[in-house]
């Protein structure tokens, strides 16, 4: 009894703190100081967690790796320079210090380091102030090192989370899922012409999820390449719209604490209601021609027989 009422004492002070902290500096203040310490902590717990360790370093990255690996510590770290201006550009921001990245050995290391089920198989992970990286050895099947070398400067996921990085350290977490997904795809298609294969697979044929659904229930939806497409193209729509300066506004707005909707509103001009409609008239027709297409095609076949 006498530990449960330390406990609740402790939460109640963590409250009255929060509390006072949103009644002295306002809200979105208020918000982005706990996300900074809530991701500061998850940064410091991960780096301290990498027992065995050794590191490598660049201008703008800290490399972590197993001896295992160390053969390949230059090509990841030269392949994250390669993007970084790139991606840079594209968010709007550069990162306060050195970016680090992890390399796990195997599936095993990195599915433990992030608290993942055996389903998990993704090659590059963002999460709290970190980039997790699989080594190119598991995922790349490749002859020789130039071949493996080649392969990853194609595929390398490196791109796609930095960009995460960046938005999460500008924003202090102020975007709803669906627009960093959207981004990072979006940048990292920029940046290395890569494309996730199975969100580019997913067809566009309605029903498609609706803005509601990528906005509150991302993560939980059931047909998870659809909603990835979904939020490239979205997040591709909005910048072709309104351009490169359009969408680092935005950022930036969302760095200032602003919601994101306000935030869209303000930024370009519309809500993002209707930019979305705008887009989904341009998908169901895109979709609509491609049926087309298919069933022409299809007749042709037929006429052939």
């Amino acid at each position: 009894m006498k530990g449960q009422r330390v406990v609740w004492r402790l939460l109640s002070a963590v409250v009255a703190g929060a509390l006072l902290l949103c009644g002295l500096a306002g809200w979105p203040r208020a918000r982005a100081a706990v996300y900074r310490y809530y991701r500061h902590q998850g940064r410091v717990r991960t780096l301290g967690g990498l027992a065995g360790y050794r590191t490598a370093e660049s201008g703008r990255f800290v490399l972590y790796y197993l001896p295992e690996d160390g053969d390949l510590a230059a090509l990841i770290l030269e392949q994250a320079e390669a993007v970084y201006e790139r991606v840079v550009a594209e968010v709007g921001y550069p990162p306060a210090e050195r970016v680090p990245l992890i390399l796990y050995p195997d599936r095993t290391a990195l599915r433990a380091a992030y608290g993942w089920g055996s389903e998990q198989s993704a090659v590059g992970v963002y999460w709290r102030g970190t980039v997790g990286l699989l080594s190119p050895r598991v995922w790349i099947a490749a002859g020789d090192p130039a071949e493996l070398a080649s392969e990853f400067r194609r595929l390398s996921p490196v791109a796609h989370e930095l960009t995460h990085y960046l938005l999460d350290e500008l924003t202090e977490g102020n975007y709803p899922r669906w627009f960093t997904e959207g981004l990072a795809q979006y940048v990292e298609e920029l940046a290395t012409g890569y494309v996730w294969p199975e969100a580019a697979a997913a067809p566009l044929d309605p029903p498609l999820y609706t803005l509601s659904e990528l906005t509150r229930r991302f993560d939980d939806l059931p047909d998870r390449p659809l909603a990835y497409r979904q939020s490239h193209l979205l997040v591709a729509h909005i910048a072709e719209a309104h351009g490169r300066p359009g969408l680092t506004g935005l950022i930036a707005l969302l760095a200032e604490g602003v919601p994101f909707d306000r935030a869209v509103e303000t930024a370009l001009g519309r809500s993002m209601a209707s930019i979305y409609a705008d887009w989904l008239d341009q998908a169901e027709g895109r979709s609509a021609q491609g049926r087309n297409v298919r069933l022409s095609e299809r007749k042709g076949l037929l006429e052939e027989r």
